[in-house]
């Protein structure tokens, strides 16, 4: 059974996501 890690979750929001939009939302919190 595979656990989803953190660096998992933040490399799959990568590859739908830009890292300039990763960015810019990072700065809007």
């Amino acid at each position: 059974m595979k656990q989803m890690t953190f660096a998992d979750a933040e490399y799959a929001s990568k590859r739908k996501q830009t890292r300039k939009e990763l960015f810019l939302i990072e700065m809007d919190q």
